[in-house]
């Protein structure tokens, strides 16, 4: 099974570089750009997916050009032993697309996308009639100069020295 960075040679690094730049590239077209046999290709692939270090295929969404132009970051207090039931309600809010458990002054950190700020404040008086709410605090991102991906990560990564 494939745990650490470390485990990852120079070749798995480079499929899933190309992966990033190219995810509807056929194995036979990845196979050219990488100067592997197809079936090494394959079953790097295969190995990748089967160890969880690949989870998807899915398209890359601009949050903006889909019409959601507003980013924002909650944190969000919950009362004592309440997270599992917190975080199932959370999950039901579509908008929210990551909750992160945190350390400091909140328990839980939310990303969340919205169209407008009516409807970030809507998605904001969700989060605060969940009964395990305790408090939250709201930062609004004004804009993204740097975002990646794990894949960006992985396929441009040394490896690294204990």
């Amino acid at each position: 099974m494939i745990s650490l960075i470390n485990d990852l040679d120079a070749a798995d690094k480079a499929l899933i570089g190309l992966l990033r730049l190219h995810p509807r590239a056929s194995v036979s077209e990845l196979a050219r750009r990488t100067g592997l046999a197809r079936g090494t290709v394959h079953s790097r692939l295969d190995r990748l997916d089967e160890s969880g270090v690949i989870i998807g295929y899915g398209p890359d969404i601009d949050p903006r050009a889909a019409g959601y132009d507003v980013q924002a970051f909650a944190s969000v207090s919950i009362a004592q032993g309440r997270h599992d039931e917190t975080i199932a309600k959370l999950s039901s809010i579509a908008e929210i697309v990551e909750v992160h458990t945190v350390t400091g002054d909140g328990d839980l950190l939310l990303r969340i996308i919205a169209t407008t700020n009516d409807h970030l404040h809507a998605v904001l008086q969700q989060v605060t009639h969940i009964p395990e709410v305790g408090r939250t605090e709201t930062q609004l991102a004004l804009a993204t100069p740097v975002q990646r991906s794990i894949a960006d990560l992985i396929a441009t990564a040394r490896t690294q020295v204990a």
